[in-house]
């Protein structure tokens, strides 16, 4: 019997390490799925513990393994007694997304009996994998284009989507270029707002209404884009001051749990004003988001105001 646990904060990453795992096996498998918010534990203890029809050996994914916490000693032992049958091809692969309190008592003796993985996004090095997706694939990408896709892409899923979407639009001559991303793939909300945030700093009117007009297009509620900035400005100003106390890249990427790529930017963002600038944008937009909830400004009205002051 061989057993897996796997904790992870992506559902993509998550299920490219399941596949991962099924592969290095090389074997034929009758995969089955359970999820421990609602499939009782003992579902899959008879799951592990019967004969396939076709006598394949069995692959069962189990979601929400925090569950077993709360199993009983019994439960618990039952399944143990499966995990350790050492006549078994079967595979059992206990999943969450979420971290794995082993300090409870049922995981750490789970864990005992089972390899564990912790895939975290920001280990995943999205350019790596993305380049070596489309080499697989029979595709090619440009240095400026692969940057572009990653800085559009804020976790693995999304990656995997605009990914897909790129191989179908360059279907025919498989290379692509910076003028394909820009053309298929969407770029983020929260990119588009720390866009907007150095428009503001730079006191580029123009730049700035274009972008506004762009979100009243995609009928973005002002209210919204403003709860965007404060989160924005909050984080440059908490970033600063991390900065100036030593922190690096990695200490920004273990703190909020991003990427390489995005704490570079946070960091870089940070250092593209003045305190006193982020500040007062930052106390302007509190004031404003007041006003707006208190009803005593309309919101439109009350960011056009704000970005044209």
């Amino acid at each position: 019997m061989y057993n897996y646990l796997i904790s992870s904060d992506d559902t993509e990453a998550l299920n490219n390490k399941i596949e991962e795992i099924y592969k290095s096996f090389n074997l034929e498998f009758d995969v089955t799925r359970y999820d421990l918010e609602e499939d009782n534990i003992y579902n899959i203890i008879d799951e592990l513990s019967t004969i396939s029809l076709f006598d394949n050996p069995k692959f069962v994914i189990a979601k929400a393994l925090n569950k077993l916490a709360l199993a009983s000693e019994r439960q618990i032992n039952e399944l143990l007694m499966v995990m350790n049958n050492k006549d078994s091809n079967n595979v059992l692969v206990l999943t969450c997304l979420d971290k794995i309190d082993f300090k409870n008592d049922n995981l750490a003796k789970v864990r005992k009996y089972s390899v564990y993985f912790d895939v975290r996004i920001k280990n995943i090095p999205l350019d790596t994998y993305a380049h070596d997706y489309l080499l697989k694939n029979g595709y090619t990408i440009d240095s400026q284009a692969l940057s572009e896709l990653v800085k559009y892409s804020v976790n693995l899923a999304t990656l995997r989507n605009n990914l897909d979407i790129l191989i179908c639009f360059k279907d025919e001559n498989k290379k692509i270029e910076e003028k394909d991303v820009s053309k298929m793939i969407k770029q983020p909300l929260e990119d588009n707002i720390f866009q907007l945030i150095d428009m503001v700093l730079a006191k580029n009117k123009k730049a700035v209404f274009k972008m506004y007009n762009d979100f009243r297009i995609e009928n973005i509620p002002p209210s919204y884009i403003i709860s965007m900035l404060i989160n924005k400005f909050q984080e440059m100003y908490d970033v600063y001051h991390l900065a100036r106390s030593g922190a690096d890249q990695q200490s920004i990427m273990d703190l909020y749990n991003v990427s390489s790529g995005k704490a570079y930017y946070m960091l870089k963002n940070s250092k593209a004003a003045s305190l006193d600038e982020i500040k007062n944008n930052l106390n302007e937009l509190m004031d404003l988001d007041y006003k707006i909830k208190s009803g005593k400004v309309d919101q439109y009205l009350g960011l056009e105001l704000y970005l044209l002051r």
